[in-house]
């Protein structure tokens, strides 16, 4: 079994005792003693990675010391991951891990190391022969390095080159415009995918849901929290404050098809630590109020609706239970079944729904068209 490269957990940590609304007193645990735990029932696990520089205690007992929410799933804590001298052994054993549990049905969430790790996570999804949608929450592209705009060396230009290449999709959550390279920004816009400004989501948060929504990978970077809300001496000044990060963590957890949820480049505070534990319970919150909606064309749970614009249709559904908008995509190509909608669906949001009855064909629709002429 691929989790025989787990440790278990510190016996500092499941020693003392919890209350019994507490997490650390409801959740499974990899101890010594026990060993593994039953996954059986298991709907969300997490895995913690560590090195010599970084110790998750601290992280833990942050989260086990949270109270539970109203829900109705069984979470596990399958211990540590310690890194490998060799990098590529480290990705194997996560390569391993995600996909053995992925295909029991189980949401996995990584908690530390660097972003690099992002790359592991999405090649799991080689042996589920899917697409991968993939949403990086970070203040750069990482497809670059100091000498090069494009660089092979890099995690994100390694998901963009190496066969097989399943990404179909990709955004970015939160760039910061003053570290980004203009030509960075038009290789994105060449390859048709979605980069979203800081500024822009913090001032609409709502508009980021669609992406998470069809996202099958979400990896945060820590450093794209603003550096003063996590005690951190490094890092950026600029960046999305603890509750902005949180709601973005419940979003990933709401989304129906999201299999991996990454946390990686904590700093080393003790409030970071505290805000981790936190995103990874609002994660679970979030989780807890997951809908299957498969929207189609002649079921009465939603209301479609044809804009037509100069010599185009763009078809629209609002689900009538959430209230959540899909649009048709902007080319027959992607007409057929994708990864999670029947008629290839992309998610949308009312706002682009509003801007097509002025008139206003909405980016993603065109963007999608593009991609169909690449």
């Amino acid at each position: 079994m691929p989790l025989f490269y787990l440790q278990p957990i510190s016996n500092s940590i499941t020693s003392q005792e919890y209350k019994q609304q507490q997490i650390g007193f409801q959740i499974k645990k990899h101890i010594l003693e026990d060993g593994l735990p039953d996954l059986e029932g298991a709907k969300i696990a997490f895995i913690c990675i560590e090195n010599s520089a970084q110790k998750m205690t601290d992280f833990r007992k942050k989260l086990y010391s949270l109270y539970v929410g109203n829900w109705n799933f069984t979470i596990a804590d399958l211990g540590n991951l310690i890194e490998s001298p060799s990098v590529k052994d480290t990705y194997f054993a996560i390569r391993e891990m995600v996909s053995y549990l992925a295909k029991k049905g189980i949401t996995l969430i990584i908690v530390g190391g660097e972003q690099h790790l992002t790359y592991a996570l999405y090649r799991s999804f080689d042996e589920l022969e899917q697409m991968v949608n993939l949403v990086s929450v970070d203040a750069k592209f990482d497809f670059n390095d100091e000498e090069e705009l494009f660089s092979e060396n890099s995690y994100f230009s390694k998901i963009l080159t190496e066969s097989p290449n399943n990404l179909f999709d990709f955004t970015n959550l939160g760039y910061q415009s003053y570290y980004v390279a203009q030509e960075e920004l038009d290789l994105l816009d060449k390859m048709c995918f979605d980069a979203y400004r800081l500024g822009n989501v913090v001032n609409d948060l709502p508009s980021i849901e669609p992406a998470m929504r069809d996202a099958d990978l979400v990896s945060v970077d820590m450093t794209s929290v603003q550096a003063r809300d996590v005690n951190s001496e490094t890092g950026y000044v600029n960046g999305f404050s603890n509750r902005e990060i949180c709601t973005i963590s419940r979003y990933a957890g709401i989304s129906n098809n999201v299999q991996v949820y990454g946390i990686f480049n904590i700093p080393q505070t003790e409030l970071a630590s505290e805000l981790v534990a936190e995103m990874i319970w609002y994660f679970y919150e979030g989780y807890n109020f997951r809908i299957k909606e498969l929207p189609i064309v002649n079921d009465d749970n939603y209301t479609r609706y044809i804009v037509p614009i100069d010599d185009v249709q763009v078809e629209f559904f609002k689900s009538n239970a959430t209230g959540r908008w899909w649009m048709k995509p902007g080319s027959d190509k992607f007409s057929g079944h994708q990864n999670h909608l029947p008629l290839g669906l992309m998610p949308c949001n009312q706002k682009e729904y509003i801007e097509a009855t002025q008139g206003i064909i909405p980016e993603r629709w065109w963007k999608s068209y593009r991609k169909s002429m690449q």
